[in-house]
Formats: C-alpha cells, sequence, structure tokens
C-alpha cells in the first residue's frame, strides 16, 4: 500500500494537534462515560427507593390491620418484637393469633389458631425482606390523652411499670407553666423545654413516678412511650383523664448498598380495640 504524498500546500497534523485531538476525544468519551454512569445510578436508586417505599407501605398496612383486630397485644424487647396480637373469632368461637418477628432484614409473621399453628394461613401472610431492624424499625405502646385539673390542688400520678417509660405533659392551649406543678420522685426527672412549652418526663427505677399537680383550674395532655410496658396512670383528687393506648410502628426499608441505597421510613399509629 502507498503511502499518500501530500500535494504542495497541503500541511500534515503535527505531533502537538494530534495530543490535543486525543485529548479533546478522551475528554467527551470520559464525560459520556460520566453522564452514562450517572444515568443508571440514579435509575437504580429510584427503582430501589421504590421498591423501599411499597415495602413500608404493605408492612404498615398488615401490621395495622391486624393491630386494630387485636384484642390482646403483646410487646417484647427493645424493639417491641415479636409483636404478639390476638382476638377471638366468634364465628368459629376461636382464638385467633399472629406473631411478627423481625430479624436481620426480615419481617414476618405467625399464625396461630387457639394457640397452635396453622401453615395454610401462615403462609397466606406476606415476608417483607428488606425491613431495616438497627433501631430503625420497632414498636412501641403509646399512651396518653387529655387531662383535667378543675380545680388547684388535683392531681394524677404516672408511675413506672416494667421498664422505663418516658413522654411529654403540656397544658391548654398556651401551655403556661405557672397552672401545673410537676415534681419527680427519686428515680425519675421532669423538666421544663421552655420552647415546645412542655414537661419532659422520665422514670428510671421501679415504682419511680411521677405527680401532675394543679396550681390553677387547668386542662393538658399527656403522652407516654415505651417499648415494653405502659406506665400506670392514678387519678387524684378531682382529676379528670383519659388513657387511649394505642401502637406505634417505626418501619424503615433499606433497599441497594453503596451509592444505589435508597431508604424509606413510615410512621403508623393504631388505637385497637382494646391493648393489654
Amino acid at each position: 500500500m502507498k503511502m499518500k504524498k501530500l500535494k504542495k500546500g497541503e500541511k500534515g497534523l503535527t505531533l502537538l494537534e494530534l495530543m490535543i485531538a486525543i485529548a479533546i476525544t478522551s475528554l467527551i468519551t470520559g464525560g459520556l462515560a460520566t453522564i452514562v454512569y450517572q444515568i443508571y445510578t440514579v435509575s437504580a436508586r429510584s427503582s430501589n427507593h421504590m421498591v423501599a417505599v411499597r415495602q413500608v407501605q404493605e408492612a404498615g398496612y398488615w401490621l395495622s390491620l391486624y393491630a386494630y383486630t387485636s384484642q390482646s397485644t403483646t410487646i417484647n424487647g427493645t424493639s417491641g418484637f415479636p409483636l404478639t396480637l390476638k382476638w377471638i373469632d366468634f364465628n368459629e368461637n376461636k382464638w385467633q393469633k399472629i406473631v411478627f418477628n423481625l430479624t436481620g432484614s426480615n419481617l414476618s409473621g405467625s399464625y396461630y389458631v387457639n394457640d397452635v399453628l396453622d401453615s395454610t394461613k401462615t403462609s397466606r401472610l406476606p415476608v417483607f425482606q428488606f425491613i431495616n431492624n438497627a433501631t430503625k424499625t420497632n414498636c412501641q405502646v403509646s399512651g396518653g390523652s387529655d387531662f383535667s385539673l378543675p380545680v388547684s390542688g388535683n392531681k394524677f400520678v404516672i408511675t413506672r411499670g416494667a421498664t422505663n417509660d418516658s413522654g411529654r405533659i403540656t397544658t391548654a392551649p398556651s401551655g403556661d407553666i405557672s397552672k401545673i406543678s410537676v415534681n419527680a420522685t427519686a428515680g425519675a426527672t421532669a423538666t421544663y423545654d421552655s420552647a415546645t412549652k412542655a414537661w419532659t418526663w422520665n422514670t428510671t427505677a421501679a415504682g419511680s413516678n411521677i405527680t401532675v399537680t394543679a396550681t390553677s383550674a387547668v386542662k393538658g395532655s399527656w403522652t407516654s412511650e415505651t417499648r415494653a410496658a405502659t406506665a400506670a396512670i392514678t387519678q387524684g383528687t378531682g382529676a379528670t383523664l383519659s388513657s387511649a393506648k394505642g401502637l406505634v410502628f417505626n418501619v424503615t426499608a433499606i433497599v441497594g448498598a453503596g451509592g444505589n441505597a435508597a431508604s424509606e421510613t413510615r410512621i403508623y399509629k393504631v388505637i385497637p380495640k382494646s391493648v393489654s
């Protein structure tokens, strides 16, 4: 093969021009590769996020469905799982029970009839594969509602149950600190937060308690959050209060790893027919 000879007036590429052309080509190629990689990463992360959203929505649905139906609720451990929900089926006159377990990244349930495992019904319960249990997914008993102390000196007492408990106390509508006094026994604390206009209380020792006393007529609300027990509320002289207990589910799903990881967290609160 003969090499083409340059005609008079024609010039070839110099070494510098050739190097510049190669550099420009490399930049264009590298840029395209980066764009393609970013599109792929964003697409993968978006897809993983959609899966995570479906996981927490479905897990919340199933937990809430059976929690609302339950007549007896038992939570265990620091995470609140295993969660045992029990109710009676009056058509069959048999006790139905579901035990939800959180192990590794799985959330699953086992169905019992009169405390005997029903494999068929268990197989119909979905298993959630991407639920994160590293403190992000848990079940708690929630207590609290409104209180009314119509006369100065009226009071109610919050006493610690089997494990530590905590919550908030607020007065309505302005959060006036002067209308109540909050006292804690040894093993309990009560601190006023001027920013939120609420008392934060905590009981850390068995039998420790928080006493809320009116210094003038007042209404307000109290909350209680715990993972293994519920504080006992004692109605004092002249106090009117309710204790609507419920279940709070914090559910987090994490799908994918590294740069493709996506997560979703939802909080569900259910007031069962009866919580014991």
